[in-house]
């Protein structure tokens, strides 16, 4: 009987968490993502050194304002940070479109147009509020967990078996739901950004080589365990669009004031 009810208990927690995949998620406004972002970056901004000056922060400014401007979103309150950290190559973005930007990536972004191709990537996410988004399945994650919990106490199972199961699907959540979700929002981001750039006067093909050179850095864990997608994975996705991306680029009035 145990057996059938653990079996039970845990076949339903999958279900319902399955089920939470294509579920309406909780609308948070632009006003809500700006004050989530200004209280998060004022958090980081306590705990980082930022550069204020200098070719690369107008770099980063300058290319960030430009595909913001052609993002279509004035009522996020864009911001663009540059992290005083060369032993890091990453760039993240808070909601409400605060951007931070660290100075290690500059090793594989040569030039502003394979900045533009990282910071089209995180623009990308602010848009899609990938951010809120990945929060709230998360929390999905952690409450389905709780009922099971419960739920398994409720029926008696024994402790050992009910560390088993909650073992079980807490790698359940995390491989099954939650990194896949998180390597679709990658992908979405890729391609969202490269169409930016382009719209803002960025030859994309720059996405190109910056995710060439990004992608043979450090060692690569296997695309199913990770929150990224294989590099091989999106930069077949990125040759898939470029003749969409080339022809946006071509008819960018941005391209020819640069």
């Amino acid at each position: 009987m145990k057996k059938l009810l653990k079996s039970t208990l845990f076949g339903l927690s999958i279900l319902v968490l399955s089920g939470c995949t294509n579920a309406p998620l909780g609308k948070i406004s632009p006003q809500q993502e700006n004050s989530i972002g200004a209280q998060q970056e004022r958090q980081i901004l306590s705990k980082v050194r930022t550069v204020h000056s200098g070719k690369l922060y107008r770099a980063v400014v300058d290319v960030g304002s430009r595909i913001a401007r052609v993002s279509g979103r004035r009522d996020f309150r864009w911001r663009y940070h540059l992290v005083n950290n060369p032993k890091v190559a990453n760039a993240f973005v808070l909601p409400g479109g605060k951007v931070f930007v660290f100075s290690g990536i500059f090793r594989y972004a040569a030039n502003e147009d394979e900045l533009a191709a990282v910071i089209g990537h995180e623009v990308a996410h602010a848009l899609r509020s990938h951010g809120i988004v990945g929060a709230q399945r998360k929390q999905t994650a952690g409450l389905v967990g709780a009922l099971l919990q419960v739920g398994m106490g409720a029926a008696g199972i024994d402790p050992n078996t009910a560390k088993t199961v909650n073992n079980i699907y807490k790698y359940g959540a995390t491989y099954g739901y939650l990194r896949p979700h998180s390597r679709e929002h990658e992908l979405e981001a890729d391609s969202i950004g490269l169409m930016l750039m382009a719209k803002a006067g960025y030859d994309p093909r720059a996405a190109l080589s910056f995710w060439y050179k990004f992608g043979r850095s450090g060692q690569r864990i296997p695309e199913y365990i990770s929150t990224h997608p294989d590099p091989g994975h999106r930069i077949a996705n990125l040759k898939r669009l470029m003749p969409k991306a080339l022809a946006i680029y071509r008819n960018s009035p941005y391209r020819r004031h640069r």
